[in-house]
């Protein structure tokens, strides 16, 4: 990479040097000796003074891990907006609720299973402070698509918490049969969750569910948005800090 950067850096030197000359002199461009003549003064200047090179990666790297913080903090603020004013979106808890904890997971993500529990002892015992939307990101496998579609599909019949639950519970592959034998049980009609699963509504919330979480960089589950803060992976105490936190601002 240095060497590269050094590559770089000479040539972008030769023509800072070449357009800052006197005014006489700019109207006449270096020829081809000319420029190998000044790369080369400057190339073996760095090679003499190789703290001038680290200084200037390093000033590189700083001004790319801020650019990539300012892209993913628009990027936050832009996937926040959009996820708490879609109503479409499986929620628990009162729209006006003064904390927001969103999740991104999967089906089959032995993490996301670890941390149920934990996210619903939150909604269920929030006295209506809290408001938990569950976005479905499926990333493992195809059968995990396919359970996050019979989710959303059962959602439409007023069933989604109920499924979420038992999908959550369930352990081993959420394979058709399996899905089909839980949703049965919890009196969903399989065959309208069959033929809404198909539907253009259910499969483009998934893609949408999707980008978004490609926006701010969330390639893993599960993921948490609480209030705009990104929590990667299953840490719950984190989690439950910020909705504390959050309560205590509120009140």
């Amino acid at each position: 990479m240095a060497s590269h950067f050094l590559k770089i850096s000479v040539g972008a030197a030769a023509i800072l040097l070449s357009t800052s000359l006197t005014p006489l002199r700019a109207a006449e461009p270096l020829d081809s000796a000319q420029k190998q003549e000044v790369e080369a003064i400057i190339e073996q200047y760095l090679m003499e003074n190789p703290d001038v090179l680290m200084r200037a990666l390093q000033n590189v790297q700083a001004w790319q891990t801020a650019e990539q913080t300012r892209r993913q903090s628009d990027a936050l603020i832009s996937v926040w907006d959009s996820v708490v004013t879609d109503s479409s979106i499986p929620s628990v808890g009162p729209v006006d609720a003064p904390v927001t904890v969103v999740e991104f997971f999967d089906y089959h993500c032995g993490y996301c299973k670890q941390a149920f529990n934990g996210l619903m002892d939150i909604a269920d015992n929030s006295d209506n402070k809290v408001r938990t939307l569950f976005v479905e990101f499926p990333i493992l496998s195809e059968e995990s698509g396919v359970a996050a579609a019979a989710a959303l599909a059962a959602a439409k019949q007023g069933k989604y918490i109920d499924i979420h639950r038992a999908f959550m519970d369930s352990r081993g592959l959420l394979d058709n049969d399996r899905i089909d034998e839980i949703a049965a049980d919890l009196g969903i009609d399989v065959a309208q969750m069959r033929t809404d699963m198909e539907s253009q509504e259910i499969l483009g919330a998934l893609a949408q569910n999707n980008a978004m979480a490609r926006a701010v960089g969330i390639s893993g589950t599960p993921a948490f948005l609480i209030d705009g803060q990104l929590v990667s992976g299953a840490d719950m105490d984190r989690v439950k800090a910020l909705v504390q936190a959050g309560l205590e601002n509120a009140s």
